[in-house]
């Protein structure tokens, strides 16, 4: 049985963000940002704005990844119990094909499969509304918008990050972790330029601790 539909319905599509996240999401947010920005604070005692944003976008971004493995889930759930909608129809040449869209079905009428069109027509609406009520008793559509939110909610703090000033080592870390961690989403995270960023932010968090140690020594020296 062919299957002629090559654009799958969009429940075939697992958010590139959600596997890249994955990917990511053990990697070390510099300098534990979550405690440093409360530490981190100049003479009037406000804290790094560039670090603060940044592990404002970290939280809503964690959020996000929680919510599209449940989504994923959901959906894995959705495909063993009720199966993608789709139906059979028969084309006027004889042979049959799976599709899995009203589109593809639209595409595929012809005076000469009027018949076998609208009882495949007739198929894929039950289907769907199998579909439709397992989603609506488990919530799959519901996490899809909250995924949504989310997404809105991070890209608004990236809008904010270029006239965020980072007044600290740590916020311009930050800053070039937020960079790396959503551009590597979107595109091959071995493409140009995610490795050279990667590369300059471990530079740059490498010569931090470097001199960290060095002010401690420094510190310790002047205090004996």
């Amino acid at each position: 049985m062919a299957d002629s539909d090559s654009s799958m319905s969009s429940f075939f599509v697992t958010r590139r963000r959600l596997l890249a996240g994955t990917a990511t999401a053990a990697a070390a947010w510099p300098f534990q940002v979550k405690s440093r920005a409360a530490e981190l604070t100049d003479g009037s005692n406000a804290a790094d704005p560039a670090l603060r944003l940044c592990g404002d976008w970290q939280k809503i971004h964690d959020e996000t990844l929680a919510l599209c493995h449940e989504q994923q889930q959901l959906e894995t759930h959705l495909a063993r119990t009720v199966g993608f909608p789709c139906a059979e129809v028969r084309l006027a040449d004889g042979t049959n094909v799976t599709l899995h869209s009203i589109e593809s079905l639209n595409d595929a009428y012809s005076p000469e499969n009027e018949v076998e069109w609208g009882r495949a027509l007739a198929d894929f609406a039950a289907h769907q509304a199998r579909w439709d009520a397992a989603d609506a008793e488990i919530g799959y559509s519901r996490t899809d918008e909250l995924i949504r939110q989310s997404e809105t909610a991070e890209s608004a703090l990236l809008e904010d990050l270029p006239q965020t000033v980072a007044t600290s080592i740590e916020g311009i870390l930050a800053k070039l972790e937020v960079i790396l961690r959503d551009g590597e989403h979107w595109e091959h995270p071995d493409d140009f330029p995610w490795p050279h960023i990667r590369s300059v932010l471990d530079d740059l968090a490498r010569h931090h601790k470097y001199r960290s140690g060095d002010d401690r020594r420094i510190d310790r020296v002047i205090d004996s």
